[in-house]
């Protein structure tokens, strides 16, 4: 049958078998304009072919599946559909609500550890110091340079220590 386009006027060959009873909507392929067509009864229209126009299609395949949910929504209690649409977001909100309280545990976890090798690398240090001072005439023996190392480096602590303390009064 031979279809013909509200907008741009260009007709269509197309089987009969794909528009049913209570028509269906169309897009031209020409103007892309959409439209809901039905079926009339005049035959002479129908019978009709025109030749130049069989390579041109109109894009109905697209709307095969909006036809089939408009069915199932016509047949369906729409307070139903409600629900379920509520209901699924409800339960994605609630997922997105335990992602994210993942993320900041795991955040959470990764400072932690940070802080403890920080602190477990401060007293490791601060261990080989001590270690270093009460064995540092020993070592001197071997590393004649070590003592006046450590004087400065314990020169050093104090004026930190010092200088914390004045930060902080």
């Amino acid at each position: 049958m031979i279809i013909e386009c509200p907008e741009c006027n260009k007709k269509f060959n197309l089987d009969e078998k794909l528009i049913p009873k209570n028509g269906r909507a169309l897009q031209c392929s020409n103007c892309d304009h959409v439209w809901h067509y039905k079926i009339t009864l005049n035959k002479n229209t129908n019978l009709q072919k025109i030749s130049e126009d069989k390579d041109t299609e109109l894009d109905i395949d697209k709307f095969e599946k909006v036809d089939e949910i408009k069915i199932k929504i016509n047949d369906d209690n729409t307070s139903d559909i409600n629900e379920k649409v509520i209901s699924e977001i409800k339960a994605d909100d609630t997922e997105i609500k335990k992602n994210e309280d993942k993320i900041d545990y795991e955040q959470g976890i990764k400072f932690k550890m940070i802080f403890i090798y920080f602190v477990i690398l401060i007293i490791s240090i601060l261990g080989l110091i001590f270690l270093l001072d009460t064995f540092k005439y020993n070592l001197s023996n071997v590393f004649p340079g070590i003592v006046p190392l450590f004087d400065s480096l314990y020169e050093t602590l104090l004026d930190l220590k010092l200088f914390f303390k004045d930060l902080t009064n």
